[in-house]
């Protein structure tokens, strides 16, 4: 998941750091550097894990690869904790909310078929770059990215034709690209669910399915990181 700051101020561009710490950092930086971030160090304290020197050296820079999950984003907003709170994960622990509106009344993004997912493709940007800047820019694959349709008692050919997912696809296959234009070594991008439930389940091709299809169709002209790895690009195919 990605964050923004609810509103432009000190306190929630700190908030939305230790939101990606908690996040990302948390299964990140063990792997690359030997520990978890300093915000989880110093906020959880001993109820955090200690890493004993042997450990840590097997630990840090023990990935070849990395994968990254994507679906939507939050604003990330200060919040003050008192000393008697009852620890969880995001509100205590990193002392920021995660709110789907803004200081403004404004959604992050238009909301989709999954109630939690609001499309907000420049987060998917954002977490790349960091990986680039701040983890040393690995091989990344994105594992999973998309959103669920609306539910609902809709008949055939009505389901198939599911332009919002197309449009998502779209718009973070583009993210995606801007990201690599500035540098990060992103290596391949899987839609959700090519890996999924239902398995033995009779498929139909939806829209967005055969857009898809001929998307990586397509010849695409090769796009150089830094390492000359990355070999993604966007391009415009109606279906």
């Amino acid at each position: 998941m990605g964050y923004e700051p609810y509103q432009d101020s000190f306190l929630d561009d700190q908030a939305r750091e230790r939101s990606i710490d908690y996040n990302m950092g948390w299964f990140l930086e063990p792997v690359v550097r030997g520990d978890y971030p300093f915000s989880m160090r110093s906020l959880i304290g001993d109820r955090l894990p200690m890493f004993t020197k042997e450990e840590q050296e097997k630990l840090a820079s023990s990935c070849d690869i990395m994968g990254l999950n994507y679906y939507t984003s939050r604003f990330s907003k200060h919040v003050d904790m008192s000393p008697d709170f009852t620890p969880t994960l995001n509100t205590d622990d990193a002392y920021a909310s995660s709110e789907t509106t803004g200081s403004d009344g404004n959604d992050i993004g238009p909301i989709t078929g999954t109630y939690w997912i609001y499309m907000y493709p420049k987060g998917l940007t954002d977490l790349l770059l960091i990986m680039k800047e701040k983890y040393g820019n690995p091989p990344v694959f994105i594992t999973e990215n998309g959103i669920a349709d609306v539910e609902g008692d809709e008949s055939m050919p009505d389901p198939l034709d599911d332009w919002k997912r197309l449009d998502y696809l779209q718009r973070h296959i583009s993210a995606v690209k801007d990201a690599i234009d500035q540098g990060a070594d992103v290596r391949g991008h899987f839609t959700w669910g090519l890996i999924d439930k239902n398995d033995g389940n009779k498929r139909k091709l939806k829209k967005s399915a055969k857009w898809f299809s001929k998307f990586n169709s397509v010849p695409k002209p090769l796009l150089k990181t830094t390492n000359n790895n990355a070999t993604m690009t966007a391009a415009s195919v109606s279906v």
